[in-house]
């Protein structure tokens, strides 16, 4: 059948052209494809079937080698990126320190009453021994006068007898005293040997004739301006002695 063998002889024409892919639109593409199955067909028959009219005459011819070019795939919409939300762990808050204002407060408060009982304690065998009262201050001044001459019936400063003496010294101290022995006998405190403290009045003779005093400095010692030709000194006790404390 030499019709057949001519319609298969040579490359198979299509009549639409896809030389020009910028002007190819989706439906030259689909008639495009029922031109190649058309052809197929043509190449199995020996006759390639009319499209009639509606073919455009003056159609290039599409090849099939210009079938294995296909216009470039139309790109597909991206996805969005979708930012995976990272929850965050939250930050646990450092508990509050607690304070404690009451147990530092006790500490300075024990310290202080320390310190206090420290010059209490240190002030005590001062106090025991007679340290600035007023029995001491009466020895003191007493020794102050160390030296000066007995006088007969002076009363000083530059010079005593024995009465003029204590009672110079006592009215030093504010305290006003008679002027004789036997006066200031009269008007002390009458005390036990045992009794006798510094500061107190040391009479000689008996109750009724007292005829010497002198200031008892302790330890069996006394402040006195004995008789004439002599100074105030610190002597012994002697003879019938009497404790008299006038304060």
């Amino acid at each position: 059948m030499p019709g057949r063998h001519a319609a298969t002889a040579g490359p198979r024409s299509l009549p639409l052209s896809l030389s020009d892919s910028s002007s190819l639109t989706r439906a030259g593409i689909a008639a495009a494809l029922v031109t190649a199955s058309a052809a197929a067909v043509a190449g199995s028959t020996g006759a390639i079937p009319s499209f009639g009219s509606d073919v455009a005459p003056a159609a290039a011819t599409l090849t099939t080698d210009t079938l294995a070019y296909p216009p470039a795939a139309i790109p597909a919409p991206r996805a969005p990126v979708v930012t995976p939300v990272v929850a965050s762990a939250p930050v646990a808050k450092a508990a509050p320190v607690t304070k404690e204002p009451a147990r530092k407060a006790a500490t300075p408060t024990r310290a202080k009453a320390k310190a206090k009982a420290v010059p209490t304690k240190a002030a005590a065998p001062a106090a025991a021994a007679g340290l600035g009262s007023l029995g001491t201050r009466i020895v003191s001044k007493a020794a102050s006068f160390e030296g000066t001459p007995y006088v007969y019936g002076a009363t000083g400063p530059s010079s005593f007898d024995c009465s003029g003496l204590t009672s110079y010294v006592f009215k030093k101290m504010g305290i006003s005293i008679p002027r004789t022995a036997q006066q200031q006998y009269d008007a002390a405190q009458h005390l036990s040997r045992s009794q006798a403290q510094p500061g107190d009045l040391i009479f000689m003779g008996s109750p009724s004739n007292i005829y010497h005093v002198a200031i008892y400095a302790g330890n069996g010692k006394i402040w006195t301006a004995p008789e004439p030709g002599e100074s105030v000194k610190l002597g012994n006790l002697w003879g019938n002695w009497h404790v008299g404390r006038i304060r």
